[in-house]
């Protein structure tokens, strides 16, 4: 999912953060995914609004799984790009 993320964010584009802990409801089992993607660049407004905007429609390749849920939390501009904190939750495909 990582590498799709910085696929569609284009670059430059780094994660700065990326955790994943187990996640399970009475009928599945998955993962919680918390990541922070710093997109930087001259065109770095551009390409973040462009991630926002396709982010919950794009198709995700993820083995044995599928992406339930993705969005952005936060997003906070300095004076080098936009940090991104996305939260995404991918189920178990059985």
């Amino acid at each position: 999912m990582l590498a799709q993320l910085l696929a569609l964010a284009g670059e430059p584009t780094t994660v700065e953060r990326a955790v994943s802990r187990p996640w399970a409801s009475a009928l599945f089992e998955g993962r919680r995914h918390l990541i922070r993607l710093h997109v930087h660049g001259e065109d770095y407004r551009m390409r973040s609004l462009m991630l926002m905007a396709v982010l919950t429609d794009a198709e995700w390749q993820i083995s044995g799984h599928f992406v339930a849920d993705i969005t952005v939390d936060n997003g906070d501009v300095d004076n080098k790009g936009v940090w991104l904190d996305l939260s995404a939750l991918t189920i178990e495909d059985r």
